[in-house]
């Protein structure tokens, strides 16, 4: 695994130095783009853990085969309390 700068921009998005991004397009929606492929990414608020669940599992995909682990490195630089479930 390779260790990737991650850099918040001023519109909220997370910005990796390997080239994926990931975008707070709304509450409860996420875009997440790696090249030229994007995807988007659902998010909820759970009460009981008083964050936004971010429902990211592994693509099966070869577009995204590191979805949840970007994701996951990414939540704790989004505005808010973000968890990847």
């Amino acid at each position: 695994m390779t260790d990737s700068e991650l850099m918040r921009s001023g519109d909220g998005s997370v910005e990796s130095s390997e080239g994926w991004v990931a975008r707070l397009l709304s509450p409860e929606l996420i875009e997440y783009s790696s090249g030229c492929a994007a995807c988007l990414v659902n998010v909820s608020y759970s009460p009981a853990q008083r964050a936004r669940q971010i429902y990211a599992t592994e693509s099966t995909s070869e577009l995204f085969p590191r979805l949840r682990e970007h994701l996951r490195s990414a939540a704790p630089l989004f505005e808010g309390r973000y968890v990847v479930v």
